[in-house]
C-alpha cells in the first residue's frame, strides 16, 4: 500500500495531515462546483435531460467523496471536528 493513502504496514508511515486537508478541501470544492452546475442545468435542460445529469453528478460527487474525503478522514478522524468548526465559523470548507 502506498503510504500516502493510509497506514503502510511495512513502514508504519501514515498520510500527512496536510495532504488529508488538501484532499478533503478538494473534494468539498469539487462537490460544490458540481452542485452549482445543477442549477444551470435545471434552467437550461429538459426535465428528462436534467434527471440524467443530476444522477451523473450525484454519482460523481459520491465517487469524489469515497476516493478523497473518506480516505483522508479515515486517516485523520480529528479533521472532522476541525472541518465542522471551520464550516460553522466561515461557511463552506475548501
Amino acid at each position: 500500500m502506498n503510504a500516502c493513502l493510509g497506514r503502510n504496514l511495512q513502514s508504519g508511515l501514515a498520510m500527512d495531515i496536510e495532504l488529508a486537508r488538501a484532499m478533503v478541501g478538494t473534494a468539498f470544492r469539487s462537490g460544490a462546483e458540481l452542485q452549482n452546475l445543477l442549477g444551470i442545468l435545471k434552467e437550461r435542460c429538459s426535465p428528462d435531460d436534467y434527471k440524467d445529469y443530476a444522477r451523473g453528478i450525484a454519482a460523481a460527487i459520491d465517487s469524489i467523496g469515497v476516493a478523497l474525503a473518506n480516505k483522508a478522514l479515515a486517516a485523520h478522524p480529528e479533521l472532522n471536528a476541525e472541518i465542522e468548526a471551520k464550516i460553522e465559523k466561515d461557511g463552506p470548507y475548501g
